[in-house]
Order: structure tokens, then sequence, then C-alpha cells
């Protein structure tokens, strides 16, 4: 198994990046891209073993890599779907929607409808102790409103942070769409 990998980011793919270490490179899928071409990384990684592909997924901290673990635990949620929901949501943001049972957040991830969403929130809702939740998380009409335009999910993270939850919609969709129309991430 490997743990973890400290190498150079020599190459990007879709949704991962290639690190390579002691003249070895490997593909690691990220939730998003741990830094840029060139720069030395770590990322604790899990190992996913198939018939036909040996799969690594990285993340920046041991405890996105547990909270990951824990996700693909769950009957219908596999590696690609637990990693688009960590690149949708910040590791506080996705432990403070199952932990107040928004199912209807967690159904925004690509690949994750209402009856899985549900099993998310009635499987680990109580599994969650040792993580942190967000004291107020983003609104999942908002992210609704801006995946539906078409942003990606990296753009849709970086800006919905910034914006304050107790302003009107209408107006935090506003402000992000200001805010992402500045951004060249989209």
């Amino acid at each position: 198994m490997i743990a973890r990998i400290t190498g150079t980011i020599v190459d990007t793919v879709d949704k991962g990046v290639v690190i390579e270490t002691g003249g070895i490179g490997y593909l690691v899928f990220t939730p998003f891209p741990p830094a840029q071409l060139g720069e030395t990384v770590t990322v604790y990684t899990h190992m996913v073993i198939k018939d036909d592909a040996h799969e690594l997924y990285g993340f920046g901290t041991a405890t996105e890599k547990a909270l990951f673990s824990i996700l693909i635990s769950v009957s219908g949620v596999g590696p690609k779907t637990a990693l688009q929901m960590l690149a949708l949501y910040t590791l506080p943001e996705l432990v403070r929607s199952i932990k107040d049972g928004d199912a209807k957040a967690i159904s925004l991830v690509p690949g994750i409808g209402k009856k899985t969403a549900e099993k998310v929130v009635i499987d680990l809702k109580d599994k969650l102790d040792g993580f942190t939740a967000a004291a107020n998380g983003v609104s999942s009409d908002l992210l609704e409103a801006l995946l539906s335009l078409g942003y990606k999910e990296h753009a849709i993270r970086v800006v919905v942070t910034t914006i304050d939850n107790t302003l009107p919609l209408p107006k935090q969709i506003t402000i992000a769409l200001q805010l992402l129309g500045k951004s060249i991430i989209y």
C-alpha cells in the first residue's frame, strides 16, 4: 500500500496529476491540483485496486484522506464520486452537510442522486465525530445555481467560501457571478 508520496508535479491530467519521485511518475487523482507544475508536493494517498487498474487518490491532508475512506465505505459511493464530493465542498462544509442531514447539498455532487445522498447522510451522520464541521456552510441553492450555469466545481469552491451566506440568495448569486467573471478558473 502506498500511503504518501513526495515528489515533483510533472504533468496534469483530468482530475489528477503525475508526481515524479525516484524516477517513477505516479498518476494520482486529486480533488483539485495540489500545486503548480514543477513544484514539490506531499500527498496522502489511498490506493484502490480493481481488476483492470491500480489507482491512487491523493489528498493534501491525512484528514481529507480519512474522510475519503469513510465516504467510499457507503454502498453506491465509489472513489471517483467521493473525489467529486471533496472537489465540490471543503472538508468542513461536507462534514457539516452530512451531520446536518442536508441530502440536497450532497445530491448536487455529480454522480449522486437523491437516494444515494440520503444513504450517505444516514450511514455517516454518526461516524464523523472526529471531524470538524463548518460553523455556517455554503447554501446548496447557490451551488445548484452555479453548477447549472456550467461553472466547474473548483471555481465554485474558490468563490462561494468568500460570500456571506446570510445575504438573500439572489444577492449571493450576483456576487458569485461577479467573482467568477473576474476569475480565470472556469
